[in-house]
């Protein structure tokens, strides 16, 4: 057993400590260290707002492996009334590196859309966003919920655009208080 492992550190120290992706069998990859969900935040917090922002914070660790070239957002709602659902206006997302307080450059977008059934906005990055970055997504929706109370979100990140195999790298909410 000794020998076994000591093969494997040895192994380990022959690639130079270089993270290396993980190719999954339908020729996808999946990131070694996957991104982690930092945050997310608003820019109003009021139900039925029609100018706000919602702003999701991503950092991709330096030992990923892989580039960052989509991103999933999905509201969690046990029940899709219209008073909890939210429409994004996809044409006015952007993305940054950095945060919401520190802003960096500016990242151009390949395409954003949102799936009229389930609701769920799929960015996809004009350049992958690389290992050691982060990035933050700002999303106009149409009109904040109605309805005051907690929204949760769950994020998945894709090493390919077209991939299959998404890993969840965080799930956070949103509060929204009404008039």
């Amino acid at each position: 057993m000794i020998a076994g492992l000591s093969g494997i550190w040895l192994g380990s120290m022959a690639l130079g400590g270089i993270a290396r992706a993980v190719e999954v069998g339908d020729g996808s990859h999946r990131f070694e260290h996957p991104p982690a969900l930092e945050n997310i935040s608003s820019s109003s917090h009021e139900t039925g707002n029609w100018h706000d922002t919602h702003f999701f914070t991503i950092r991709l660790p330096k030992d990923a492996g892989e580039p960052l070239a989509r991103v999933d957002i999905e509201l969690q709602a046990p029940e899709m009334s219209p008073e909890r659902s939210l429409e994004y206006q996809t044409n006015d997302s952007e993305s940054f590196l950095g945060t919401q307080d520190n802003p960096g450059d500016s990242i151009d977008l390949a395409s954003v859309s949102q799936n009229p059934n389930d609701g769920v906005v799929s960015v996809v990055f004009d350049t992958p966003i690389s290992p050691g970055e982060t990035v933050t997504l700002a999303l106009s929706p149409e009109r904040n919920p109605g309805m005051p109370g907690l929204y949760d979100f769950s994020v998945t990140a894709y090493a390919d655009e077209d991939g299959q195999t998404g890993q969840v790298i965080g799930l956070d909410r949103l509060r929204l208080y009404g008039d």
